[in-house]
């Protein structure tokens, strides 16, 4: 016998054990009565089976599966009755640890009564909850779509799963459409679930052509689709750019196949006379609204600050409190004021008629040439304490509340706020006759601890919320304001969270460290109690501009996923409380993720 090398010797000492063990490199001895071992990675633990499933390369075929659950016990063979000290040797050798050497949680359990996240299983078996998992949490990169000559910002799936729109730092928008491709012969596809499918599987390859582009003359940094068929039409907020525009808020609407703006010849582009480099050839179009290639701008306004983001909702006038429930009542919000009085932020908010709404006009805000500027339909008026609300998000089916975030600080968003669009009062007082309607709205405001909000997202369903943050690196000793239920109504009457410093001081304090770690929240939408928190992926922007990272849920919120500065995609499942997926590719930090409906997620 020869001594180990020292590099097997520390192998062996410094091998984790359970939930230590993920993400690390292995190599696993096959089950068939060989000597041979197979390389992968390990992605879960289950203390109940005492298994790891296994992320097989495959390389060189000898893997059982891309994905298999192994022990770490050896299976009897003649070899183990010859020999009965084999049973003790492990079949996995530990490689290498992950590449970062990062802190990270043993698990996405969580202390005390946060621990609850409703029946472990869905289905009426772990072989159907496994098959669940395969159809729907992705496990291999795709395509890459290289369409961006820039970093980009956002992607979202419509709601049909069909199209696909990209933000990027390039001033364009790119909407792409989804094409399902039968499987050649032979060809590595993807069990998938194309819309048309009826739920059945089908084997195909997903192929993206780019249908649309949007030419902006600031960043756009968000989209939503408007959530009504056909699914043609896309708000685009765009960045405050200073002396290169203001930030603004445009529909776009996708025109036929084959048809385009008038003045953009069909390819869109030009040749520099000087470089030579075939380039996006912008235009404008009716009204002075930006013109684009396959779509055109159909309403432009102002979206101040930036990052309120354009929002969709049901609005109506009526006196008597109607709720609206058609599609023609929808309408979307925009910033137009927030300044500072009587020691709060007033924040103001535009209600615009959506395209299908009766009083739409087509035009600019402020379009030169027309016979009257657009005016909103109502304005709503925000009062907030230390911060204003940030990246309004609405809530789906009602639509009467509206999630946003805003903070304790000015720096940092460490709160989250709910707007109650049910408990509206109209403002009477200055108001003169045929003005825009003005009406003050009330603020639901929950603080979230020592961690910064990064995003703030409803579920599908409307039941829950899903919060990305990053605690900060230095827990504080004690928060006099934040005792109790930590939650406040801010309707304009005085609070009791008790004393508090100044907007001037905490505008003069350096804002905390954040930790490197995030985690991903779920609140229960109606209590908003933290129910489920997990962890794995990473941040490493400064605390004075933290990258907002935007997350996604399928599946009935049985799967959740969010990009990380480490250039990777997480994907979680809820109930089991696991990391199932660290989806790699990327070579930059992933701030958006989007479900498509059908296997497939953009990032």
């Amino acid at each position: 016998a020869t001594e180990p090398a020292e590099g097997d010797l520390r192998a062996l000492i410094e091998r984790p054990f359970g939930e230590d063990a993920v993400a690390w490199r292995v190599a696993v001895m096959l089950g068939d009565g060989t000597d041979r071992f197979a390389n992968g990675h390990v992605v879960s633990y289950s203390a109940e089976a005492d298994a790891y499933l296994i992320a097989y390369d495959n390389d060189d075929g000898l893997a059982p599966g891309n994905e298999v659950w192994e022990q770490e016990r050896r299976i009897r063979t003649p070899a183990m009755r010859r020999n009965p000290s084999l049973a003790g040797k492990s079949r996995f050798i530990f490689l290498a640890p992950p590449s970062c050497d990062w802190p990270r949680r043993t698990s996405c359990q969580l202390p005390g009564d946060m621990a609850r996240s409703g029946p472990l299983l869905r289905f009426p078996s772990w072989k159907e909850e496994l098959r669940n998992n395969t159809r729907n949490a992705p496990s291999r990169l795709l395509c890459q779509l290289k369409d961006h000559t820039d970093e980009v910002l956002f992607v979202v799936f419509s709601p049909c799963g069909t199209r696909l729109a990209s933000c990027s730092r390039d001033l364009r928008t790119i909407v792409f459409r989804t094409r399902w491709d039968e499987e050649p012969s032979g060809a590595a596809g993807t069990s998938s679930f194309p819309p048309g499918s009826k739920g059945k599987p089908v084997r195909g390859i997903p192929r993206f052509e780019r249908e649309a582009i949007f030419k902006h003359q600031t960043a756009p940094c968000r989209a939503i689709w408007w959530p009504t068929a056909p699914y043609n039409i896309v708000v685009v907020s765009t960045e405050e750019a200073g002396w290169q525009g203001t930030s603004k808020v445009e529909i776009w609407e996708l025109l036929p196949t084959g048809d385009s703006e008038e003045g953009v010849n069909c390819e869109g582009r030009h040749v520099d006379v000087e470089t030579g480099v075939e380039a996006f050839s912008p235009m404008v179009g009716a009204e002075g609204l930006p013109s684009g290639i396959g779509a055109r701008c159909i309403f432009q306004g102002q979206n101040r600050p930036f990052d309120i983001y354009a929002a969709i909702f049901q609005w109506s006038s009526e006196p008597d409190g109607r709720r609206p429930t058609e599609d023609r009542d929808l309408c979307f919000l925009a910033g137009w004021a927030v300044f500072r009085e009587h020691e709060h932020y007033v924040q103001w908010l535009n209600v615009w008629p959506g395209p299908q709404h009766a009083l739409f006009r087509p035009g600019h805000e402020h379009g030169a040439g027309q016979q009257a500027s657009l005016a909103p339909l109502a304005r709503v008026r925000l009062e907030c304490s230390m911060n204003y609300l940030h990246c309004l998000e609405v809530e789906p089916k009602e639509g009467r509340r509206i999630l946003a975030m805003t903070g304790s600080t000015p720096h940092l968003c460490d709160e989250i706020g709910i707007i109650d669009l049910d408990r509206l009062r109209r403002r009477e007082e200055g108001v003169q006759e045929g003005s825009i309607p003005t009406h003050d709205a009330p603020v639901l405001v929950k603080s979230m601890g020592q961690r910064v909000v990064l995003s703030a997202k409803w579920s599908a369903s409307g039941d829950l919320l899903l919060l990305n943050t990053r605690p900060y690196a230095r827990q504080a000793q004690s928060v006099p304001a934040r005792r109790g239920s930590g939650i406040a109504d801010l309707t304009g009457s005085t609070s009791t969270r008790g004393a508090r410093p100044s907007f001037e001081d905490l505008l003069l304090r350096p804002a905390p460290d954040l930790s490197t770690s995030m985690e991903l929240l779920v609140l229960d939408a109606k209590s908003l109690d933290t129910i489920g928190l997990f962890d794995g992926h990473f941040a490493f922007t400064t605390k004075e501009s933290p990258f907002l990272i935007f997350t996604d849920e399928w599946a009935e919120s049985d799967f959740l996923a969010s990009g990380g500065e480490d250039h990777r995609v997480y994907v979680w499942h809820r109930r089991h409380r696991r990391l199932i997926r660290r989806l790699c590719g990327h070579t930059g930090p992933v701030n958006a993720v989007s479900w498509g409906g059908s296997g497939l997620v953009a990032s």
